[in-house]
């Protein structure tokens, strides 16, 4: 990955990570015909607010954020989410990279994420990270969730790799 930095997010990086999962997400509401998903929804106040109980990553290309991940340590598990990367700068491994790094933010016994039935990147992307379908939950009529796991071994956190 060339030219890729991953450090944890900042809060002058609000603004750009926000642009960034829009983006993303546009994408993947065009999948399911559903403009109103909750990250299409989120502000940069959300953002923040999450941020008080979440750790935050993202990456840099050539110094500009293209992409980032938020995780919540909750008891023996991690909570992955917003994983996102801009659609320019997606199959050249940021994803992977910013995942693996959300896997490191705190000891952890499991990785729990989820994300829509219709997306095959993201579900293959997990699939290679070593995620296994938990279960499947109806949102409505377009949406069902898959909810993943991934076993973790408990280690210290690590800082952020470039």
């Amino acid at each position: 990955m060339y030219g890729v930095e991953l450090r944890q997010g900042r809060p002058d990086d609000v603004p750009a990570a926000l642009a960034v999962q829009k983006a993303a997400f546009t994408v993947e509401a065009s999948l399911y015909e559903d403009p109103d998903l909750p990250p299409l929804r989120e502000s940069e106040a959300d953002i923040v607010a999450d941020l008080a109980s979440s750790r935050w990553f993202v990456a840099l290309l050539d110094g500009r954020l293209v992409g980032s991940v938020r995780v919540r340590p909750e008891g023996r598990s991690l909570h992955i989410a917003r994983l996102s990367v801009a659609p320019d700068a997606q199959r050249r491994g940021i994803g992977a990279a910013l995942l693996t790094l959300a896997e490191t933010a705190a000891p952890a016994e499991e990785a729990l994420l989820f994300t829509g039935h219709l997306s095959a990147g993201n579900l293959r992307l997990y699939a290679r990270a070593g995620y296994v379908e938990e279960r499947r939950e109806r949102v409505d009529d377009a949406v069902v969730l898959v909810h993943l796991r991934k076993e973790l071994t408990a280690t210290p956190p690590a800082e952020p790799r470039t």
